[in-house]
């Protein structure tokens, strides 16, 4: 039947003719169908309305449940409220769909997950049987230095260096507040003849790197206490090492004299003296100097100025190594595979480099330390212009993010910042003896402008390090009053810390701020 015949018999009103009745045509059909499939929905919806609103109501008792039943430290308090209201939503905004349910679950899980991590950090409280103060062996009056301190790859220990050229290693497992035991090492021998500056466990965590102020790195086999070789070629203090991602046998250091050297255990090595004495396979000179390729400052022993103070190897391309020197804010990758130039006072170029931001400019400031994230994306650079900078591993620019804090000063080049596991806490050491806990959102910034101040040292609180494992929150902290501190996450002990004011002399406490205005 033809379109214009169906038309013409609907428009025919004419119900006196010889026809008889008017016929059913197509858009009758329609229609009569669309009415009935509305009642339906109607009635469906009402239906549906009311096994919601029952829902709702069980959902309600749930939250009250929830919050009443689930401690407030706890992983399962926020991932339980945050179900539960997930259900209250389809009710009270009209959520039907299911796309719709989803994001507003989303939207409550990042802010529950906020919330855990305030508390998480409110938690934080370092007792008197997490605590540990070094002093001299031969004398026992005398407080020692601590430069240095880094978890193995599986939190089972933590190496701690100090300026008598000693290397202690601790247990993570803290006694009970309540009993009269303190941190004691487990193992320490001397490990070098001068200052231990850093220190670096290997993968496997049976071995450890030691960098010292005798100019010459040292690779320990943890168990013996026993040197597996030296390894010599800086003409100055050795300030930092880095293992090479998921390596054995390669790794880097950088030096006062301000060159990069790269280390390889099999190869370049002889045997002196019954040691084993290794010289480097790559080495990167002068690698922040300022200037063009004139001749450049000089320094002590006739050395170029422009010391490197820290280094770390990228996680995506294992061939790039970042650094940062005391002469700028500026983080530099290098390529370790390739040879730097040989020609006279030559600068080296790097592979990459960050840009300075607006907020550096003028006098250049130098960077103590540099961490990166458990993604390998971010960088965090602690300046020494009382900021910490966020970077983009993977694309260098200019730094995407700046942290400071009233609490936050880095006034040496001994200030040390640390990532936690979960990638949501970045602490850093502070000139003021304070240790600043910034919580960071899913792009690594302190968009919530919360932080936690741990009321740690006395002096200046130069080394953090988080734990490395997920089934419990450690930080360890150090500073120049000799002490090393272990905070754990404690909600009962913390609020006991901050009340009975016996404990407030010894025990190390946390407090939670939040900026009206961030960065």
């Amino acid at each position: 039947m033809a379109l214009t015949e169906i038309t013409l018999r609907a428009n025919n009103r004419d119900t006196n003719n010889s026809r008889g009745p008017r016929q059913t045509t197509l858009f009758d059909s329609l229609g009569a169908a669309q009415r009935r499939h509305k009642r339906q929905r109607k009635a469906a919806g009402q239906e549906n309305a009311s096994i919601e609103n029952s829902r709702a109501d069980a959902t309600e008792k749930a939250v009250k449940r929830a919050r009443t039943e689930v401690p407030e430290c706890t992983a399962e308090r926020p991932q339980k409220l945050c179900e539960a209201r997930s259900v209250l939503a389809v009710r009270r905004f009209g959520m039907s769909s299911a796309h719709t349910a989803q994001r507003y679950r989303q939207r409550q899980s990042l802010a529950m997950d906020s919330v855990f991590a305030t508390s998480r950090l409110a938690s934080l409280v370092s007792p008197a049987t997490g605590v540990f103060q070094l002093y001299a062996d031969t004398e026992p009056q005398r407080g020692v230095l601590p430069l240095a301190c880094k978890y193995s790859a599986m939190g089972e220990q933590l190496a701690l260096v100090d300026e008598s050229g000693f290397v202690s290693v601790f247990g993570t497992r803290t006694a009970d507040a309540q009993s009269d035991v303190s941190l004691e090492p487990i193992l320490r021998w001397k490990a070098h003849d001068n200052s231990a500056f850093d220190v670096e466990w290997r993968a496997d965590c049976a071995q450890m790197v030691t960098a010292s102020a005798d100019e010459t790195l040292r690779v320990w086999d943890v168990e013996h206490q026993q040197c597996m070789g030296s390894f010599v070629g800086h003409a100055q203090t050795v300030r930092s090492v880095s293992w090479r991602s998921a390596s054995m046998h390669c790794f880097s250091s950088a030096s006062r004299d301000g060159s990069i050297m790269i280390w390889d255990s099999r190869c370049n090595k002889e045997r002196v003296d019954g040691e084993y004495v290794y010289r480097p396979v790559n080495v990167i000179g002068h690698a922040h100097n300022l200037g063009s390729s004139k001749k450049p400052m000089r320094g002590k022993k006739g050395m170029l100025g422009g010391s490197v103070t820290a280094i770390c190897h990228l996680q995506h391309n294992t061939d790039l190594l970042a650094s940062v020197g005391s002469t700028s804010e500026i983080v530099k990758f290098w390529d370790v595979r390739m040879k730097a130039h040989v020609r006279p006072f030559a600068l080296p170029t790097p592979a990459m480099s960050t840009l300075l931001s607006t907020s550096s400019a003028g006098r250049s400031r130098g960077t103590a330390s540099l961490s990166l994230d458990p993604d390998g994306t971010r960088l965090y650079s602690a300046c020494n212009d009382n900021s910490v900078y966020v970077h983009n591993a993977m694309m260098p620019g200019l730094p995407i993010a700046r942290l400071t804090a009233p609490e936050f000063e880095c006034q040496s080049f001994n200030v040390g910042t640390s990532m936690s596991t979960c990638g949501r806490h970045l602490a850093a050491g502070s000139s003021s003896g304070n240790v600043v806990v910034w919580e960071l959102d899913r792009i690594g910034t302190n968009s919530s402008g919360r932080r936690a101040v741990l009321q740690a040292h006395t002096k200046e609180a130069g080394c953090v390090a988080w734990y490395p494992g997920r089934d419990k929150m450690q930080l360890a902290t150090c500073g120049d009053d000799g002490v090393l501190r272990l905070w754990e996450e404690n909600a009962k002990l913390a609020e006991s810390a901050k009340i009975d004011p016996t404990k407030q002399c010894s025990w190390g406490v946390s407090q939670v701020v939040c900026s009206s205005a961030h960065r």
